[in-house]
């Protein structure tokens, strides 16, 4: 027997079910996927990276959001439109384009865990760095110290390197930094 295909949902359904969702969901192209619940150790870690991060935009016109706040990818005539919850996310300089949705982030942090690995490295990859205005991409580890910094220079070329130990991590649109110690603060006490 043939499965059914199943029915794309229009980015406005979408949008509109989500606000009374109690699950959220990510948005790729019409399908929607439902998101796991995170574990204590990928919630230190964004709450360490969240923390610091809002300590940094205090005196600069950012948002920094955790978890809760939805990217746009895309626009509604773009059949690859996508609607991610990224781990943490700053925008500075931008009024919000909705209500529960953000477009131009300059930092973008996705915690891997164990069913998201693949994602965060690949797809979400791809999609976050066709941001124009997305400056640093940090993928970080939640079960060792490791680090995946992606970076743009000033000529608009994306590089990364891979930290450990005591790695430090610029944050050019929060005019500061971030050090590996302060993203693993307490976790593997």
């Amino acid at each position: 027997m043939v499965k059914p295909i199943p029915k794309l949902m229009a980015v406005t359904e979408y949008l509109e079910s989500e606000i009374g969702s109690a699950v959220r969901r990510e948005y790729v192209g019409g399908q929607v996927y439902a998101m796991a619940g995170s574990s204590l150790r990928h919630s230190r870690i964004a709450g360490n990276i969240h923390a610091h991060f809002w300590q940094l935009a205090q005196n600069r016109p950012c948002r920094v959001h955790q978890e809760a706040v939805k990217l746009r990818i895309g626009t509604d005539e773009d059949p690859e439109v996508a609607f991610y919850y990224p781990d943490v996310m700053v925008v500075c300089d931008k009024t919000p384009p909705h209500e529960y949705y953000e477009t131009e982030p300059c930092i973008l942090v996705e915690v891997l865990s164990p069913s998201t690995v693949n994602t965060d490295l690949r797809e979400k990859y791809l999609e976050y760095t066709r941001l124009p205005s997305l400056r640093t991409y940090l993928v970080v580890d939640q079960d060792t110290l490791f680090v995946r910094h992606w970076f743009r220079d000033e000529a608009g070329h994306w590089h990364h390197q891979d930290l450990t130990g005591d790695g430090q991590i610029p944050l050019p649109c929060l005019g500061g930094q971030i050090t590996l110690p302060q993203i693993y603060g307490r976790v593997f006490e």
